[in-house]
């Protein structure tokens, strides 16, 4: 006659209970650091901005864990529990946008911006001109760039349009570097602003003269290094507060921040053309690996009361370390 199974103990149920729940919590913290206010914290800080990479990792765990369940029972619960934090930190990535995305045919009126970390100033300068203008840009934002590279991509660009191209460019704090605004002259003339001039990177601020039209800024932050971790929350901070205060506002660069980073969880009007568009997750670095498992550090921001974006797209800046962003924006209403 065959044995009944033993029930099982209240503290074999009650050790089931507590491992699912440390197993749960850790996932949970690990695939979605921001829910609980981490992700500006040690180690978070640099694995939130790969949620693919986090996500596979945590969906092998919990296939590796599903299959010990078949010979024990108990460590279903923690299988189920990885499985549920994979799906949370993928699910996030494909509802923010995975594409390489696309320009619609621009408008009477719309701005179309490049942004472009010209990696040390060794990306290839007809290449960044090219996007420029097979793009139409009206602004281009280049971190990591020399005055003198600047002044060469905006002639490139001048000499392929037949129009003008104003130049802003500041240094970083040590000099070796800065970044640099271009705006055609088709937006009219502008003049600088001196904002947001106390940071370890470059930002350029720039208004039109004739008060109409929008309000630009190129900007470059801090990496989140060890070192730098403390400039890099204020920098990132001050950007994204600089896009909610600025009205008709329109910004773009390399913010070395994702939308999960503590300092881009934006506010008020301030939107991301990314994440309205569908290329809110598309890795812009490091440009040396796949798109889908990079971090989406580059953006554009704009005042939601003024802009929507209508479109944008990830390109391949041949001789950077990040993909470029242009980004097409179309004044409300």
């Amino acid at each position: 006659m065959p044995r009944e199974p033993r029930p099982r103990s209240a503290a074999a149920l009650a050790g089931t209970v507590v491992a699912t729940g440390v197993v749960a919590a850790g996932a949970a913290v690990v695939g979605a650091p921001d829910w609980f206010g981490l992700a500006g914290e040690r180690p978070f800080v640099w694995t939130v901005p790969f949620r693919v990479p986090v996500g596979l990792g945590l969906a092998g765990l919990a296939v590796l864990t599903g299959l010990t369940g078949l010979r024990w029972r108990r460590t279903l619960p923690a299988a189920t529990a990885l499985a549920l934090a994979a799906a949370g930190s993928l699910g996030t990535t494909f509802v923010r946008g995975v594409s390489a995305g696309e320009l619609p045919a621009a408008r009477t009126g719309d701005v179309t911006v490049l942004a472009a970390n010209v990696f040390l100033a060794r990306a290839d300068r007809e290449g960044v001109a090219r996007l420029a203008v097979d793009g139409r840009a009206d602004v281009v934002s280049l971190p990591e760039s020399t005055r003198e590279y600047a002044d060469d991509v905006a002639t490139r660009i001048e000499r392929a349009t037949g129009a003008g191209v104003q130049v802003f460019f500041r240094d970083d704090r040590d000099g070796r570097f800065g970044t640099a605004l271009l705006v055609a002259d088709r937006l009219g003339e502008y003049r600088a602003t001196g904002e947001l001039t106390d940071g370890v990177k470059a930002v350029v601020t720039a208004a039109p003269v004739s008060g109409q039209g929008p309000v630009l800024a190129a900007a470059h932050t801090a990496a989140p290094v060890p070192e730098l971790l403390a400039p890099w929350a204020v920098e990132v901070q001050a950007v994204a507060d600089w896009c909610v205060r600025t009205p008709g506002a329109l910004l773009a660069g390399d913010l070395n921040a994702t939308l999960d980073h503590p300092g881009l969880h934006l506010r008020g009007s301030c939107v991301d053309a990314g994440e309205q568009t569908g290329t809110g997750a598309r890795g812009t670095w490091p440009a040396g690996h796949s798109a889908l498992l990079g971090a989406t550090i580059d953006h554009a921001l704009a005042d939601g009361n003024r802009w929507r974006a209508v479109g944008s797209r990830v390109e391949t800046l041949p001789g950077s370390d990040h993909r470029a962003l242009l980004s097409r924006w179309r004044p409300v209403g």
